[in-house]
């Protein structure tokens, strides 16, 4: 609750009084608000009736700062061939070579906390996020060097991700934007040139695909972006559930939880809270009309506690056995669902695994929540061990 409020305390006030309101609201000025997971589950499905871009949409903006290729501002054929010729950028093998070139970081703090140090894991996590992105972009950080440049990267994504909204952006802000991706994409710059980029990297497979350098600049744009944000944000609010109800023990013990008390976490936080799609043509969709135009704003955060879905959905629990309608919603779903979906999970596991086998019981001795961020996130959150 602090989290979301810190981010948004008029929006997520708003919210949850929309979720009373009832699976379908018309808001005036913002549009069709939809609450009901099944109803928003059939929209995302229906990719020709809902497009991501559009007046009004946050698409709209990629394409204003990113061009018309940045993959989740696209619809259609182009997205489908786009996504069909990306789809084997993660593998389970490749992932685990990722994760396993990049865990130094996650192994250097646990060392630490077992010497009695204090982690912080917001810092942690934006090293680990930003590292794996280079590192499946095919990006060699200067020598000794790598932390500081995933931090860097993390922070160029960060600020781009916080000036991006539901309405065209202005000169000076669009300025700003676009001088940051241009930074961004530059650490791609030099793989893209390369006579040889690393075999199996993004930027390899882009050059495979005969995309030019301003259509793989959108594409690396949001990879980037999303990239090291969506997991950055995310885990720490997975860590901090399960420290705080007690959770983490008990993995402790049956590590074999890992992986659905991960799931159980996404679920209550909803890191993504709210996803919008543009209505193309006048359509129904179980019995709910929608006007040709019309933003439609999916809340995430509110489809995360449908009690149709989800039994006591404002109960964390980690035994919880989800079922089709609910699993991995808050990845999106349809045509659009995350790409990243693999390698986020497993990067969530391997680090909730780590901290769980640590030999003592976690605390948190210090957190704050992030103000001003798209995404709600915790801004500091530091771990010990007791004694």
């Amino acid at each position: 609750m602090l989290v979301n409020l810190s981010a948004h305390p008029v929006a997520w006030p708003a919210a949850q009084l929309l979720r009373a309101a009832g699976a379908f609201v018309r808001v005036p000025g913002l549009g069709v608000v939809v609450n009901d997971l099944e109803l928003a589950h059939d929209i995302l499905g229906r990719d020709a009736e809902f497009t991501k871009n559009g007046k009004g949409s946050l698409s709209a903006v990629f394409t204003q700062a990113m061009g018309p290729f940045a993959l989740a501002n696209m619809d259609g054929e182009a997205h489908h061939q786009l996504r069909a010729r990306l789809g084997d950028l993660l593998t389970p093998a490749r992932c685990q070579a990722l994760l396993g070139a990049c865990r130094a970081p996650l192994d250097d703090a646990c060392a630490r906390l077992e010497r009695g140090e204090t982690v912080e894991l917001v810092t942690l996590t934006r090293t680990l996020s930003g590292r794996l992105t280079m590192e499946m972009m095919g990006i060699t950080p200067p020598v000794g060097d790598a932390d500081h440049t995933a931090l860097e990267v993390f922070s160029l994504g960060e600020r781009i991700a916080a000036a991006l909204q539901l309405r065209p952006l202005g000169r000076g802000r669009l300025a700003r934007v676009r001088e940051d991706l241009d930074r961004l994409t530059g650490y791609a710059h030099a793989a893209f040139a390369s006579p040889d980029p690393t075999p199996g990297s993004l930027v390899h497979r882009l050059r495979e695909m005969g995309l030019n350098k301003e259509e793989a600049r959108g594409v690396l744009s949001i990879f980037f972006v999303a990239g090291t944000l969506t997991v950055a944000v995310a885990l720490p609010r997975v860590v901090a559930l399960l420290v705080d109800s007690g959770a983490m023990q008990e993995l402790r013990s049956d590590p074999a939880l890992v992986g659905r008390a991960v799931d159980e976490c996404l679920r209550f936080a909803a890191p993504v809270p709210a996803t919008v799609r543009i209505a193309m043509t006048d359509t129904e969709v179980r019995g709910h009309r929608f006007r040709r135009g019309s933003r439609v704003v999916l809340l995430t955060a509110n489809m995360a506690r449908d009690p149709s879905v989800f039994a006591q959905p404002n109960r964390l629990d980690i035994h919880r056995a989800f079922d089709a309608r609910g699993r991995y919603m808050w990845y999106g779903a349809g045509p659009h669902f995350c790409l990243g979906f693999p390698l986020a999970q497993r990067e969530m596991h391997m680090v909730v695994g780590a901290l769980a086998r640590l030999p003592q019981r976690l605390r948190i001795v210090r957190r704050r929540a992030a103000t001003g961020v798209l995404l709600p996130a915790w801004a500091r959150l530091e771990l010990r061990l007791e004694p």
